[in-house]
């Protein structure tokens, strides 16, 4: 029997889990990874390194990176576009409402 369809106010509390699961994530792992160079380099290397060259040359990463994520991006919306297109809960611009993926 399938389920009843979600309405917005009722994926508000699974957006939010997967929103609080996501922002867990990324501090567990920042936390690693500040523990990790601590142990590697000692917990006050940052003190002896120019931190601002290193944040300029992270920056110029995080850009190639942004591009190439957005490359991705872009390249998974034109598949999208495809399959949401033969969606049947597909408004006039190929929206999906978000409770059809939450259900």
């Amino acid at each position: 029997m399938p389920s009843d369809p979600l309405t917005p106010s009722d994926s508000v509390p699974i957006v939010a889990q997967a929103l609080a699961e996501a922002d867990l994530s990324f501090v567990e792992e920042a936390s690693r990874r500040l523990s990790d160079g601590a142990e590697k380099y000692g917990p006050a290397k940052f003190l002896e390194v120019d931190t601002l060259q290193e944040a300029m040359d992270e920056v110029l990463d995080l850009a190639n990176y942004a591009r190439m994520t957005y490359i991705k991006l872009f390249l998974l919306q034109e598949s999208l576009k495809k399959i949401v297109s033969k969606h049947p809960a597909a408004d006039a611009q190929g929206f999906v409402p978000m409770k059809e993926f939450m259900q």
